[in-house]
C-alpha cells in the first residue's frame, strides 16, 4: 500500500481514501498498517472515529451480477447518511455534500467486485462510472443522454420516472442531455454548492480544480448556487466561474469551443498559456509542472492540436507548441527556455 501523508488528513479525507474504506468495510481482514498507525498517532483518533462513522453509515447488501452489468448499472444505492457535523442542523447543501462520501465508497467497492442496492418504493435506475488518469469515457445514460467523462473523474446517475434525473459529478464532463416528453429535469450536482439544471442541451462542467467552471454550448441551463440563494440563466457561449474557496462567482461570454472541444479529442488553444498547459497535464495525467522562471507561465499560443491520452506524447507536442524544453523526471516536468 502506498504511504500517504495521513497526518494531514481530515475525517473527510480518510473517508474518501480507498485503503481506509477497505479497513472499515472488511473488519474480518486484519489490516496491520492501520492498527499500528492509529497506535502511533492517538491524536488522530477523533478524526478516525468520525471517518469510520461516515463510511459505516453507507449500508450495502451484496448482490451478484455479471461483469458487464456491474460496469453499466446499479440497481440502487444506500441512503440514510448522517450529517458530517452531528451537532449542526441538516440542510440540503450538507446532504448533497455527503453524497461525495457515498460515491467514493461505492466506486471503491465496485472495483473490488461488489454490488449493492437500496430498497425504495420506486427503485431508481443507477449508473456509476469513473476514469483513471489519462483516460476518457463516453457513456450512454439510461435516459439516452450522452456524457463524456474526462480523466480522473467520477459520476453517479439516478433516474426515476416522474422525478428529476440527477447526476453527481466529481471532475469534468461534457453533457448532451436528452429531452423527455414529460419535460423531466436533468440536474448536475458538483458537491461544491453549484447545481446545474437543464431540460435539453449541451454543456461542460469542470469541478476538478479550485473553481467550478460551467460553459454552455447549446440550449439553456440554470445554475443554482447554494449559500447565495442565487440562480443564473446561461445562454450559449456563456460561462460561470465559481470559487470553491470564497464562494465568489463571475459570468462572462466566451468561445465555448475552447472549453468543450476536449470531448471530441482536440485541444483548442485561444490565448492558451503555459500555465493552462500545466493545469491540463496535472488534471489529465497527474504531472506536476515546475517552472523556475514564472514569467514563462504567461507565454501564450493560439491554435489547436489533437489530444493523445499518453503523457509522453502530449509533453512532446506541448514542447513543440511552446518552443520550450521539457525535462521529465517521474511525475515532475521541468520547463525552461531552449
Amino acid at each position: 500500500m502506498a504511504r500517504k501523508d495521513y497526518l494531514s488528513y481530515t475525517a473527510r479525507d480518510f473517508a474518501l481514501d480507498e485503503d481506509f474504506q477497505q479497513w472499515v468495510l472488511q473488519p474480518a481482514t486484519r489490516n496491520v498498517f492501520w492498527e499500528r498507525w492509529l497506535q502511533q498517532h492517538p491524536e488522530k483518533e477523533a478524526d478516525i472515529r468520525e471517518a469510520r462513522q461516515l463510511v459505516q453509515n453507507i449500508r450495502f447488501t451484496p448482490y451478484q451480477l455479471s461483469a458487464g452489468q456491474k460496469e453499466a448499472l446499479w440497481d440502487a444505492i444506500c441512503g440514510g447518511l448522517e450529517d458530517e457535523a452531528p451537532s449542526a442542523p441538516k440542510t440540503r447543501s450538507n446532504w448533497w455534500q455527503l453524497w461525495k462520501y457515498a460515491a467514493a465508497v461505492l466506486f471503491g467497492m465496485l472495483i473490488a467486485g461488489g454490488w449493492w442496492w437500496w430498497q425504495t418504493e420506486h427503485t431508481p435506475a443507477i449508473l456509476s462510472a469513473h476514469t483513471r488518469l489519462g483516460e476518457v469515457k463516453t457513456l450512454l445514460l439510461p435516459d439516452s443522454s450522452e456524457v463524456t467523462l474526462n480523466a480522473n473523474s467520477r459520476l453517479l446517475y439516478a433516474g426515476t420516472d416522474g422525478k428529476p434525473r440527477e447526476v453527481w459529478l466529481d471532475g469534468e464532463a461534457f453533457f448532451h442531455v436528452k429531452h423527455t416528453r414529460s419535460n423531466q429535469k436533468f440536474i448536475v450536482h458538483t458537491y461544491d454548492n453549484v447545481n446545474v439544471e437543464v431540460l435539453g442541451t449541451q454543456f461542460n462542467v469542470n469541478s476538478a480544480g479550485k473553481e467550478v467552471v460551467v460553459v454552455l454550448q447549446q440550449g439553456k441551463i440554470l445554475l443554482h448556487i447554494e449559500g447565495h440563494n442565487t440562480s443564473l440563466a446561461l445562454q450559449p457561449g456563456e460561462m460561470v466561474r465559481y470559487s470553491k474557496q470564497d464562494g465568489d462567482f463571475t459570468k462572462s461570454s466566451v468561445n465555448a469551443d475552447q472549453y468543450v472541444s476536449w470531448h471530441t479529442g482536440r485541444l483548442t488553444m485561444e490565448d492558451y498559456s503555459l500555465a493552462d498547459a500545466a493545469a491540463f497535464m496535472e488534471r489529465v495525467f497527474g504531472k506536476t509542472i515546475i517552472v523556475q522562471d514564472t514569467q514563462l507561465l504567461k507565454y501564450k499560443v493560439s491554435g489547436s492540436m489533437p489530444i493523445v491520452y499518453n503523457a509522453d506524447t502530449m509533453l512532446v507536442q506541448l514542447e513543440k507548441v511552446f518552443r520550450m524544453k521539457f525535462n521529465q523526471k517521474g511525475d515532475e516536468v521541468w520547463i525552461q527556455k531552449k
